[in-house]
């Protein structure tokens, strides 16, 4: 969680993404420009959305400024109270260290905007390789908490986050849930993604 005190452990934790152990907490500047990936994905209930839309909402407008302590678990469980939704006390006791749950866990191939992501040990590295040239990048979340913004599609996924890394404030990120080898025009893309994600979709209180 980027250095901050997170939620405790809970018993069922639903549904997950198994991958290798990750590493340390890093971070890199993007890569110039996009990669290409067509959206698609993430629509949901009339009801639920509007829920999700006010987390997303809250946490468009902390860009740029912390919120609470500052620490990834402040602006999740901000947004949710702001909408009027359960948090990650609500499903268990708040501990250092622990895996929080921030609602019904649902799939990556369900999440949607304003759906809460719980990390452990993540990282993704990406290689883009042209004729001439080898780019390399890699983001690492070993203990965060963010908020979906927007499904990008092929696994990839905006989120809206802070204290990544520690100390810094609110900000969107692009972030890679599925192994990912590309090809087009010569520009050749391997994305290789390790570690645990849990989607929660956010419950009224």
């Amino acid at each position: 969680m980027g250095g901050g005190v997170l939620p405790g452990p809970v018993d069922d934790l639903g549904p997950e993404i198994a991958i290798d152990d990750g590493t340390l907490a890093r971070t890199e500047s993007p890569l110039p420009g996009p990669i290409g990936l067509q959206a698609q994905g993430g629509t949901g209930t009339s009801g639920s959305a509007s829920l999700g839309e006010q987390v997303v909402t809250f946490a468009r407008d902390r860009i740029g400024r912390s919120t609470g302590s500052g620490e990834c678990f402040d602006l999740v469980d901000q947004a949710l109270r702001n909408a009027g939704a359960k948090t990650a006390t609500d499903f268990g006791t708040v501990t250092p260290n622990a895996d929080y749950v921030w609602g019904s866990s649902v799939s990556l191939a369900d999440a949607r905007p304003g759906d809460i992501i719980q990390f452990r040990n993540y990282r993704y590295d990406r290689i883009i390789k042209t004729d001439s040239s080898t780019d390399t990048d890699f983001q690492e979340r070993p203990h965060h908490t963010a908020i979906v913004e927007r499904i990008d599609g092929d696994g990839a996924i905006t989120v809206l986050e802070q204290n990544v890394p520690e100390g810094s404030a609110g900000q969107r990120t692009q972030l890679f849930f599925s192994d990912v080898n590309t090809n087009t025009a010569g520009r050749r893309t391997t994305i290789s993604v390790h570690g645990r994600a849990r989607f929660y979709r956010p419950q009224p209180r």
